[in-house]
């Protein structure tokens, strides 16, 4: 694990195929990634400063790349230059409206290099019957690129971690 600052170069994009493996798909975009809260306003008139309540977080990820339909990779390890599955070979299966399983998905950090443990991760690395992301979107646009959304299955919290998506 390094210390320090990083660029999108070295971001990594996971998400477990249809039968639960981890695969890497190519990005260009990604939404911000973490949790956000709704907020309740409580502020009463004598008040000095508006008041909040933080109530459920939601935590949403849109990504786009480029479309392609190369056969599904293993992925790679700690250390590793990335192995990239085709995102059509991905996510044409998990998006189907009949797919309701929820899949693991993480967003891995490389610090000033590829993603190793340590680094940081964001999303549900350990996914479950009851726990992980499910895909709502999977669009591809005339240019070739694909435009994907996961949003987490009802009752999962994401999280930030070190831990590689398994």
């Amino acid at each position: 694990m390094a210390t320090g600052r990083t660029v999108d170069r070295w971001l990594r994009f996971a998400i477990d195929d249809s039968s639960g493996t981890p695969r890497e798909i190519p990005i260009n975009t990604i939404s911000p990634v973490g949790l956000v809260y709704d907020e309740t306003e409580l502020t009463a008139f004598q008040d000095v400063v508006k008041g909040y309540l933080a109530m459920h977080p939601d935590a949403p990820l849109d990504v786009t790349g480029p479309w392609g339909n190369l056969t599904a990779a293993a992925l790679a390890a700690s250390g590793a230059a990335p192995v990239l599955s085709g995102a059509h070979t991905i996510l044409n299966a998990i998006s189907a409206p009949t797919f309701t399983t929820p899949l693991g998905l993480a967003v891995m950090y490389g610090i000033r290099g590829y993603w190793t443990s340590g680094d940081p991760v964001f999303g549900v690395v350990a996914p479950s019957a009851t726990s992980g992301y499910v895909c709502t979107k999977y669009q591809v646009e005339g240019d070739g690129i694909y435009s994907a959304r996961f949003v987490p299955f009802a009752g999962t919290t994401p999280a930030w971690g070190t831990a590689i998506l398994t």
